[in-house]
This record gives structure tokens, sequence and C-alpha cells, in this order.
């Protein structure tokens, strides 16, 4: 049980750094308005997720492992296409 804790500590780590450099860079792009303030809400969002689990305002269950990498991936699909 040690081990997965710390998986899922290293995980939420690597993915909250990504965000946010991710949100920088999306911050910095010539981008409509609109469409730069749904990817921030967005990435404020899923970087809230892993921070009220630590402070326990939300169990980490098994519904969190199956949404939480969804999540991820849907933001990563609509960054990709700001580039």
């Amino acid at each position: 049980m040690g081990i997965l804790r710390l998986l899922l500590i290293v995980f939420n780590v690597v993915v909250v750094t990504y965000l946010v450099y991710r949100m920088f860079q999306v911050a910095k792009e010539p981008i409509p308005s609109g469409r730069k303030s749904l990817i921030l809400i967005a990435g404020i969002l899923l970087l809230l997720a892993p921070f009220s689990m630590f402070f326990g305002i939300m169990n980490a269950s098994f519904t969190y492992f199956m949404i939480y990498p969804v999540a991820i991936s849907l933001f990563l699909y609509l960054i990709r296409e700001v580039q």
C-alpha cells in the first residue's frame, strides 16, 4: 500500500508540474480570450483535484483513479490544438 501511495504522489507531482507549465504557455499565446479562459479554468479545476485529495476534502477512491486520467487526457487534447 505504501508503494501505491508513493506512485500516486509522484504521478500527481508530474501532472501538476506539467499542467502549470502548459497553463503559463497558454496564457502567453495570442489566442481568443474566450478559449484562453476556458483552458485556464479547466486547468485550475484539474489542479485543485489532487490538492483536495491530499488535504482530505476528497477521498482517494477508485472513481478518482478512473476519472482523473481521463480528465487529464481531455485537457491535453484541448491544449494540443493551441500550439
